[in-house]
């Protein structure tokens, strides 16, 4: 099915998705399988197009919230190369940042800026980085908490083999947040604190679109829907109500 097919059905999605959130029913993601290799970057570049293509079409502006990782640097890529993503009424959120400088190699913002804006910051737009360097870590949570806008537009996720979104990892403390929309938390084994986005952005946002490629990680969301209801211990439970971009290595996992 073509992109825009594609989307032309994600809003009678995601209301029903939304309903079924209400009554107590399960979610059940969107799945769209993208071919192996770099075709699943272009499609996938293409079907996010498509979704704030129309966020801009009906509002002249589109919050995008990105996310870090080998999965997304493929689709950072593709957009440059493109050009598909547009500059002008576009704001960049990061739904996590490792508690390092702008510039070290680990840093998500530092990613996007090597990939998605090739080191020059785009003209145009508005991106807004965590200062996940700021040795008062919450003081930092907070105020990025008070930059973000009530819901996100579009909301991208990554996903670890652990099945974490973001930086909330399985039995976080994050996890059971009700109030909060960013805070610090602990990153896995020795690595980096981060300051990561909670469950109630995700669940606020007007789109989800999770990224995955790679059996290993088909089998963490064939389990993920198999029994839908523990978060903690795997937290991308939380993105059953999202539109999976998956390649034929994860999506085959499924069946």
């Amino acid at each position: 099915m073509p992109p825009q097919a594609i989307m032309e059905n994600e809003g009678q999605r995601l209301a029903a998705s939304r309903m079924a959130a209400a009554s107590g029913t399960d979610p059940k993601p969107n799945v769209i399988v993208c071919p192996t290799g770099r075709e699943w970057a272009e499609m996938a570049a293409a079907v996010i197009g498509s979704s704030f293509d129309a966020v801009i079409a009906g509002r002249g502006a589109c919050s995008l919230m990105l996310t870090g990782g080998k999965t997304a640097e493929r689709l950072y890529n593709q957009w440059f190369r493109s050009s598909l993503l547009p500059r002008q009424g576009m704001r960049y959120f990061f739904g996590d940042e490792r508690c390092v400088p702008p510039t070290h190699k680990d840093s998500n913002f530092g990613l996007v800026m090597r990939t998605l804006f090739a080191n020059a910051k785009p003209s145009g737009a508005c991106v807004s980085r965590m200062e996940a360097d700021d040795p008062d870590q919450d003081a930092a949570a907070r105020r990025y908490e008070a930059l973000l806008p009530e819901r996100i537009d579009i909301l991208l996720l990554g996903m670890g083999t652990d099945g974490h979104v973001a930086s909330l990892f399985p039995y976080s403390d994050a996890l059971r947040a009700t109030e909060r929309t960013v805070l610090p938390v602990k990153g896995p084994d020795s690595g980096h604190p981060r300051l990561s986005i909670t469950r109630k952005v995700v669940a606020n946002a007007d789109e989800v679109f999770l990224l995955a490629t790679g059996e290993a990680k088909g089998r963490v969301l064939a389990e993920a829907m198999r029994s839908p209801h523990d978060v903690m211990s795997l937290p991308v439970r939380m993105a059953l109500h999202a539109t999976w971009l998956l390649d034929e290595a994860a999506a085959g996992q499924l069946r």
